[in-house]
């Protein structure tokens, strides 16, 4: 349906309309794990945006690029995209936006081992979304099971104090945990079911991609520190 509205769009020659069709088409082939197709749609919607002045736009894609080469691991890559989308957000004055932009620039320097920037970023986030207009409402203060992971690994590895109580009840509350959540509440509370869970996400999300792209998404850092994390755990015990 995508791929129909976007050759409809083209005839017309409606940009406005194209520029979230490709995002879509962005976003869908990153759920899938298709990096390359995903970066390359959402390139051509960054290019819209930017011709049409679509400045709210422009910083929601640029934060969706940073995402994915975060994904493939080019950390630096992933900065400059982020950086750009929370420049453009400071402009607007988006206080929730920037505070987004911040967390996600924390993440990729916990990919890189930046520990005290996880923390810098992250609290920086968290103040800024309680100076909000939120005020203190919880689903904004940087409390996701996923934010909160990130975070007290951060502080377990800086030898800080961190509320082992708190993980747990988030975990209970949560829906859903992806494969990369999973292997980070490993590496928080040392428990090998998580990584056992994660080995087998990643294995199934792989097992639905052709032969090709599944051997390029098992490359990528988190699935590949997954999938040897596991082997040496399975090994030794």
């Amino acid at each position: 349906y995508f791929t129909r509205a976007l050759e409809v769009q083209e005839e017309m020659d409606d940009k406005w309309q194209k520029r979230f069709t490709l995002r879509g088409l962005g976003v869908f082939y990153s759920m899938k794990g298709d990096y390359e197709k995903s970066l390359h749609y959402l390139t051509r919607s960054l290019k819209l945006r930017e011709e049409l002045g679509d400045k709210w736009g422009m910083g929601n894609v640029l934060s969706g690029i940073g995402g994915i080469y975060a994904h493939k691991g080019d950390y630096d890559k992933a900065l400059k995209f982020f950086d750009r989308s929370l420049k453009i957000h400071k402009n607007l004055g988006d206080k929730i936006r920037i505070a987004v932009d911040k967390i996600s620039i924390g993440i990729v320097y916990y990919y890189k081992g930046d520990y005290e920037k996880v923390v810098e970023y992250f609290e920086q986030s968290i103040s800024i979304q309680k100076e909000s207009v939120l005020g203190e409402d919880e689903r904004y203060l940087g409390s996701s099971l996923e934010t909160t992971a990130y975070l007290f690994i951060s502080y377990k590895y800086l030898d800080r104090k961190y509320d082992v109580e708190k993980i747990h009840t988030l975990i209970e509350e949560a829906e859903n945990i992806e494969y990369g959540l999973n292997f980070s509440l490993y590496q928080l509370l040392e428990d090998t079911s998580y990584l056992k869970t994660a080995y087998n996400q990643v294995q199934e999300k792989a097992s639905a991609m052709d032969e090709e792209l599944a051997k390029k998404f098992l490359s990528y850092p988190i699935p590949k520190a997954i999938v040897e994390e596991w082997e040496k755990v399975r090994t030794v015990k």
